[in-house]
């Protein structure tokens, strides 16, 4: 029974490499990634993609952070640091299979013996109050000559990722790439990071154009498909 075991482990580790070897954004790994992702008009934005369908998949989300790590495990990283609050979902499992500390990074007054950063602009319509936000970390994670990896769900705008940016670099650190699920490219934050810190790339895991399940109409569809089965299943009245 334990060679067996050991069987369908080493199976299972030798698909997974053979998928990853070969992952593009737009390849069969992310295809089945993207199934999980719907998209919700939500905060100003058409299409906010929404992870959480992809959490309640252990699977689709095992093979994500996966891939994550397949391409940052043969790099230099010192840390990987993850935003408030998403960021906090993908990367401490990316950190703990790199077997590197993960970093906080909050929105200033939320964790104690932290140090903020400059202002930045909120990435979505509604966001708190009017103005900008702080970004805290805590004193002492990172420090001069490490290496970062940033990490968050969706990158919009790009404002919280110069933040963290510019916090890392505050501290004496660098940052090694940013990595998101998904970036709005639309929205230019990739350029406008390349603008400012051309050494910085953004990397999205999946491509905007696979990303295709349109959540609201997902709804809509099945709460007319619930109207139409409880119409069904009422009784009728003899004349």
């Amino acid at each position: 029974m334990l060679l067996v075991g050991w069987f369908f482990l080493l199976l299972f580790s030798s698909n997974m490499a053979e998928l990853t070897a070969t992952y593009t954004t737009n390849g069969p790994v992310a295809q089945r990634i993207a199934s999980s992702i719907p998209y919700f008009p939500f905060k100003g934005i058409d299409r906010f993609y929404d992870i959480g369908g992809m959490l309640a998949h252990p699977e689709i989300f095992q093979l994500a952070i996966d891939s994550y790590v397949d391409k940052y495990k043969d790099i230099d990283i010192t840390s990987i640091a993850g935003f408030d609050a998403r960021g906090f979902i993908l990367g401490p499992p990316i950190a703990l299979a790199l077997k590197k500390p993960f970093i906080m990074l909050r929105k200033a007054g939320k964790m104690p013996n932290a140090i903020t950063g400059s202002e930045y602009k909120k990435e979505y319509e509604g966001d708190n109050a009017a103005g900008g936000d702080t970004l805290g970390i805590q004193r002492g994670a990172v420090k001069p000559g490490d290496r970062v990896l940033l990490v968050d769900d969706l990158v919009a705008t790009g404002g919280t990722l110069l933040a963290g940016i510019e916090l890392v670099k505050q501290l004496g650190g660098s940052v090694v790439e940013c990595a998101c699920m998904v970036e709005l490219q639309a929205l230019g934050a990739a350029n406008r990071i390349a603008e400012q810190h051309p050494e910085i790339a953004v990397w999205g895991l999946i491509s905007e154009q696979i990303l295709t399940r349109d959540g609201e109409a997902e709804l809509q569809a099945d709460a007319a498909a619930a109207d139409t089965a409880a119409g069904q299943g009422e009784p009728t009245q003899e004349l």
